[in-house]
């Protein structure tokens, strides 16, 4: 599509992807409308050539426009964008936007829980190749910002939310991975169901050329392995030798070329859930052409990512995790089994109405020596925790007030792990403004000097 004197409207304007939308259309020449929810914005000020309402989506959103982009945090199914689609007036997510002006080659994950770790190995692995590579999207940097001077042999891996995925037409994905699906987000996409069929649009244009790389272990992945799909399915399993990668013994396994990958032993992410995330990007990666010397390199020294099982300190012999994106419930039962030993757990978040048994179940049998409960959910945590037969709960008020807690209760030798297993939209505008905080409150508590026995 040439965009050059195009009437585009650009609905959510956000704080990362709106702002990279405008500035596309504005550099191909397109007419731009924006339409906010929200009565203002702190990037008004930085706009110029574009007209913007705020406090609403009017009709002005479709009326003699060519095309809307929508943003990720802009649910499709609001009435202006029903409006538009019965208008005939296409609406596009960013990710279709920017694969429609890029030529590289796209590598797309998407899945509940293990994205952004994926995605930022396969960029780490691939970057051992002569191609560029980009890593972008739900990661935190938009698509259409960085893929279009790309080359066609230049690889895009782009972190791809359902949110994302809503809104796409003729995205295909080389290689398209889901990697889990559990309850999330069904606030937005109603039930399971829902939310699984936006997860599988990621390969509805793939080809007989492309590749689909889906979880054997999961049970919503593992639904597709009787159905009919153009794309060739390869597996990745910690469980099964399957037709893909899998973990045999003390190695990683690449079963598609019959050889090791790695040994787990260079592996210095925490969790068992890490395992697999490792395991499929090094099996993309290698079967992409990286060496298995690139993967050993490349893997022991990634320590991991911003609050996602990172190592946030370790006093008077407890190692303290913030796994503070972990913002659903399998993701905390991910890092609670991941995690050997005693564990001390800080929980809790804003209440999406997620179900909580498998996290009171995890809670019950995994070796919890206690539990500290904050945020909007903490009561509905603490009924679905009793009701498993756990009774080592204690709610307060703060994660300052949390982090005492949790120190007074833990001993030498435990872990003391922060996976709320909730959105953090309760109390903090992110994950990352709450994992900063307790980050914060860790070297605080570094900083006075606790360095005497827990648990006094």
């Amino acid at each position: 599509m040439d965009l050059k004197g195009k009437r585009v409207s650009v609905v959510g304007l956000g704080e990362r992807t709106g702002p990279a939308v405008i500035e596309f259309l504005q550099q191909k020449g397109a007419k731009v409308f924006v339409s906010e929810a929200s009565t203002s914005s702190p990037f008004q000020g930085h706009l110029s050539g574009v007209e913007i309402e705020f406090g609403g989506h009017s009709s002005r959103v479709y009326e003699d426009k060519d095309l809307i982009v929508v943003s990720p945090g802009v649910p499709s199914d609001i009435p202006v964008l029903k409006e538009a689609f019965q208008a005939g007036v296409p609406a596009w997510s960013e990710v279709e936007l920017a694969f429609r002006f890029s030529q590289a080659r796209f590598i797309a994950v998407t899945g509940t829980n293990g994205k952004s770790t994926v995605a930022s190995l396969l960029g780490l692995y691939l970057s051992n190749l002569d191609q560029k590579v980009v890593v972008a999207g739900n990661i935190g940097v938009p698509l259409i910002s960085k893929v279009t001077p790309l080359e066609k042999d230049d690889f895009v891996v782009a972190e791809v939310s359902s949110f994302q995925l809503e809104l796409i037409e003729k995205f295909r994905p080389e290689i398209a991975l889901i990697l889990n699906v559990a309850p999330d987000h069904l606030n937005r996409h109603k039930n399971m169901d829902d939310y699984f069929a936006i997860k599988k649009k990621i390969f509805q244009n793939q080809g007989e050329d492309d590749l689909l790389v889906l979880n054997y272990d999961n049970f919503w992945t593992r639904s597709l392995e009787g159905e009919k799909t153009l794309p060739k399915k390869i597996w990745y399993s910690l469980e099964k030798k399957v037709n893909g990668f899998y973990l045999d013994g003390k190695n990683l396994f690449d079963g598609l070329q019959q050889k090791p990958l790695l040994e787990t032993g260079e592996i210095k992410i925490p969790g068992k859930h890490n395992l697999g995330n490792v395991l499929v990007a090094a099996g993309i990666a290698s079967f992409l052409g990286v060496t298995r010397e690139d993967l050993a390199r490349e893997t022991s020294q990634f320590k991991g990512l911003p609050h996602t099982m990172e190592l946030a300190g370790e006093i008077s012999g407890v190692k303290i995790i913030n796994d503070s994106k972990g913002t659903n419930p399998e993701a905390t039962v991910s890092a609670i089994k991941g995690l050997p030993g005693n564990k001390v757990l800080i929980a809790g978040g804003q209440d999406r109405g997620l179900d909580l048994k498998e996290m009171g179940r995890a809670i019950s049998r995994e070796k919890i020596r206690a539990l500290i409960l904050t945020g909007e959910n903490r009561e509905k945590v603490k009924q679905a925790v009793l009701q498993e037969g756990y009774q080592e709960i204690f709610l307060v008020g703060s994660l300052q007030e949390a982090v005492r807690v949790a120190w007074e209760k833990a001993q030498k030798g435990d872990w003391i792990l922060f996976s709320p297993g909730a959105a953090s939209w309760d109390r903090y505008r992110n994950f990352a403004e709450r994992g900063n905080l307790f980050k914060r409150l860790i070297t605080e508590l570094e900083g006075r000097g606790e360095n005497g026995t827990p648990g006094n």
